[in-house]
């Protein structure tokens, strides 16, 4: 719970915008998750500087959890402030346009759906992999997000980065991307957050980028489970494997704890069947990651963070 003394600094400031006990299965994909002491929507520099001021100030734990879809919130919730970023933080800009190609400065908070069709509304090719994931920009970038072939790290040029007292501008050469990660992002986390991000994309005919992102999209609706809650791939792929493969491989398909269940339709699906709780998820990993390592002496690392 907030303190007092907190409430009284955030509430002027935020009024509808700041949640205590706020139910964080409501925002996330999974639809599981216990409360968190508060959920604040930032919608502007000074805002974030005021949150984040006030956290370090009061040794408050806080996370941004954008859309909610790459996250497990464990069933006791998450004791902290939990950010959403919209605002200024959502918005696009082209700050380049020159011999085709143009440079986008986007707030972390904004969708990777809403960024596509901006995309093909200004005839802008690059980030066609991306379509249908269901995360912010800010989230894509931290887990270096990808898709058929292609990832985060090919597009990005700049992160900006937010204290309570300065804003730091990392480029390209600065930035250290792997599989599925951003590692040096780790030195940062504890007191930085990224806002804002700068795009390296090309001039291409819109309804050509509009049409390539809607196929991917439909390959992605026909190999995966669409209609179901869950955090999209739930494992790392192992260098040289396919996390899916080594699960369906274990017979793990269909396989349920609680309302907890591995996708019949992929493998490396985890989905909410309507009940299921952080502790199902868990327990259901733990198999998981069992099963695959008698059979295959490999360890399959979640790509989903835990909270």
């Amino acid at each position: 719970m907030m303190d007092a003394q907190i409430q009284k600094v955030l509430e002027p400031v935020f009024g509808e915008r700041l949640i205590y006990d706020c139910p964080l299965k409501k925002y996330t994909t999974l639809g599981i998750g216990g409360p968190a002491d508060a959920l604040v929507v930032v919608e502007d520099e000074d805002e974030l500087r005021l949150v984040l001021g006030v956290a370090r100030a009061q040794q408050i734990p806080w996370r941004v959890i954008g859309k909610g879809s790459n996250i497990l919130v464990r069933d006791a919730g998450y004791r902290g402030l939990v950010l959403k970023l919209d605002g200024m933080f959502s918005a696009i800009e082209v700050i380049s346009d020159r011999s085709g190609r143009v440079s986008l400065q986007v707030g972390a908070g904004c969708s990777l759906t809403r960024l596509n069709r901006f995309c093909w509304q200004n005839s802008l090719s690059g980030l066609e992999f991306s379509y249908g994931i269901p995360g912010t920009l800010g989230g894509a970038v931290l887990m270096n997000a990808g898709a058929w072939g292609r990832e985060m790290a090919e597009v990005v040029r700049e992160v900006a980065l937010f204290s309570a007292l300065e804003k730091r501008v990392l480029e390209k050469e600065d930035l250290r991307f792997c599989y599925r990660g951003w590692p040096d992002y780790g030195l940062y986390a504890k007191d930085w957050l990224v806002a804002d991000i700068v795009l390296a994309l090309k001039k291409d005919d819109g309804q050509k980028v509009e049409a390539r992102s809607r196929e991917l999209l439909q390959k992605r609706k026909l190999s995966q489970p669409y209609t179901q809650p869950s955090a999209g791939s739930f494992f790392k792929n192992p260098r040289g494997h396919s996390a899916g493969q080594l699960i369906d491989e274990c017979g793990l398909k269909g396989l349920s704890v609680g309302g907890a269940m591995v996708s019949t339709r992929h493998a490396n699906f985890l989905v909410n069947t309507g009940s299921a709780t952080a502790r199902d998820m868990l327990a259901l990993m733990a198999e998981i990651q069992k099963a695959v390592r008698e059979k295959f002496a490999i360890d399959l690392e979640p790509e989903v963070h835990i909270l």
